[in-house]
């Protein structure tokens, strides 16, 4: 399974306030002794997120030049109007790249940008056991599929719950969600949450399916682990289609328009006419400050996979194989990575990609937004495991056009399951020969 298309979300205000003490990913003082004379180095660092260059300066790079006075940053967002090829083809590649697995797949491979950090992490002794087994298996597979270990380490993760809208349940006199619920709980929720009145129409469920089908909870596959082909006509794709889909064919929603996360966020946070909303917990950063009444609980779960959540979905700092400064980019990988570093994080409202059980236990603790918020909810199930690896030399191509367009032919109508599966796998083996032509 691969990341496509979700909408990124980045390391909220605050994130390093008070990070200034000694533990760190290796386990061992990192402070730069004063004697110590390093020449001057600028990193280039590269998100495709928007609008981050100015939290980075306060979250990272201000920081960063607290612990070593000889690291500067210079900043290359997306929208500066330089995407990742032009700064290749201007040989003024990054030398960190901070982005989900999608950036590895979609930019770095195809550019030949990457870079096996295992060597790093052997010279640094950087203690790899801290961090959560289910955020490294994601990128140890996701590296295993072109033929590396580590091409990147997590900093922070997002997890999937189910948000809901108190006054809507109340005004309906709708018991609230519980943890631990079925789809088909949620769905029966939702059937008495859908329903027109005072001119207005109700939805009982909106979700960032993009998201949702991206890191599915069965684990199912995109491609054929040991062929050139796609996999997706199958019994697992039905049922997670069948299953999320429904709630849009309900009554009253057959006039719906093409959905988009937007539209669906829009609907739950802005509008506030739906009464559930599934999404990842980096969506609270975008909740309007008067939007409050709700809360949290598990993600609802497959019937063929009790107690299983959405793949883990953490955000990765990549270092680029063309970087000169890989010993410096490290540093600040292991900076990130440090027990405070992540304890404020927690405490921030993002949750931590170490299995420390004390920086779990304070997520959201200086967040106003999640003051008396359910935050257990996060840790009820545990993620699907991702899928393994496969062959190197196998095709990879981009999921999400084909996906997003089939899945809402379902929801609009124009097609059945299996037809919108069928036509799913053809795009994508479609895909897969033109690029083997290339």
């Amino acid at each position: 399974m691969w990341l496509v298309g979700p909408l990124p979300f980045v390391l909220a205000a605050g994130l390093l306030a008070g990070c200034m003490g000694n533990s760190s990913g290796s386990g061992k003082e990192q402070a730069v002794p004063k004697e110590e004379k390093h020449d001057p180095v600028t990193l280039r660092f590269y998100t495709g997120d928007k609008d981050y260059e100015q939290r980075f300066k306060a979250e990272i790079a201000d920081k960063v030049k607290q612990k070593y006075p000889y690291i500067s940053f210079e900043f290359q967002g997306a929208d500066t109007g330089k995407q990742i090829q032009d700064l290749v083809v201007a040989g003024e590649s990054p030398d960190i790249y901070y982005q989900g697995t999608s950036a590895l797949d979609n930019q770095l491979i195809k550019f030949d940008l990457q870079y096996d950090m295992a060597d790093l992490i052997k010279k640094d002794n950087f203690d790899l056991s801290r961090l959560d087994p289910s955020y490294l298996d994601i990128i140890k597979n996701a590296s295993g599929t072109f033929g590396g270990t580590y091409f990147g380490l997590p900093v922070v993760a997002f997890t999937t719950v189910l948000y809901y809208n108190k006054d809507l349940f109340d005004k309906f006199g709708v018991s609230y969600p519980k943890d631990g619920m079925t789809w088909d709980d949620a769905y029966n929720l939702a059937t008495r949450l859908t329903r027109y009145e005072d001119g207005v129409q109700y939805r009982g469920m909106t979700m960032n399916f993009t998201y949702l089908l991206d890191n599915n909870q069965l684990g199912a596959d995109y491609f054929d682990p040991k062929a050139d082909r796609a996999a997706v006509n199958s019994d697992q794709w039905k049922s997670i289609f069948t299953t999320l889909s429904r709630f849009y064919k309900l009554p009253m929603n057959a006039k719906l328009d093409k959905r988009s996360r937007v539209k669906e966020v829009q609907a739950f946070t802005g509008d506030r006419i739906s009464a559930m909303h599934a999404d990842v917990t980096g969506a609270i950063d975008n909740f309007p400050d008067d939007f409050t009444n709700w809360d949290m609980v598990s993600m609802p779960t497959m019937k063929e996979a009790p107690g299983i959540n959405f793949q883990a979905n953490p955000r990765f700092y990549y270092i680029m194989n063309s970087s000169k400064h890989k010993d410096d980019a490290f540093k600040v990988v292991d900076f990130v990575l440090s027990d405070d570093m992540q304890m404020a994080a927690s405490k921030a409202g993002k949750a931590t990609v170490l299995n420390n059980p004390a920086i779990r236990k304070v997520y959201g603790q200086d967040y106003a937004k999640l003051k008396g918020k359910h935050i257990e909810a996060l840790y009820v199930s545990k993620p699907v495991k991702p899928s393994p690896p496969r062959d190197s030399k196998l095709v990879t191509v981009p999921v999400a056009p084909h996906q997003n367009d089939e899945f809402n032919n379902v929801l609009l109508g124009l097609k059945d399951v299996n037809t919108a599966l069928r036509d799913f796998e053809e795009s994508l083996n479609k895909s897969i020969a033109a690029e083997k032509a290339k």
